[in-house]
């Protein structure tokens, strides 16, 4: 088992011996990560299934019927639909669940997400 590097040039780091520093010696600098990466694996189905069943039903009718009726929101319209910052996460959480949900359903098999920063 080895640990390997690629982009424009790529190669394995040599067994116990190199480091994964190594670049910095050619003068490389190491960069912040830019995503980050995600498996759900699709023997985690049900898991997933509870867990977008379990998200706060009142927060999402609350913010559905937000954006039913406004294209847009701010804190005077949250205040009058009365939405929190909870409902908004519940339900953005809510969506991003389903996709997973239903990529799993449609694919049956692991579901790679990569997250911007």
């Amino acid at each position: 088992m080895g640990r390997y590097y690629s982009g424009d040039i790529e190669g394995k780091f040599m067994f116990g011996v190199q480091p994964s520093d190594a670049p910095e010696r050619f003068c490389a600098k190491e960069s912040e990560p830019m995503t980050i990466e995600y498996v759900v694996d699709y023997d985690d189905y049900e898991n997933v299934k509870s867990a977008v069943e379990s998200v706060d039903k009142d927060s999402i009718a609350k913010v559905e019927k937000m954006f039913s009726e406004k294209d847009k929101y701010n804190d005077d319209t949250m205040k009058q639909y009365g939405v929190t910052n909870y409902d908004l996460r519940e339900y953005a959480d809510y969506q991003l669940g389903k996709q997973i949900l239903e990529y799993l359903e449609r694919e049956q098999s692991d579901c790679y997400i990569c997250a911007e920063l």
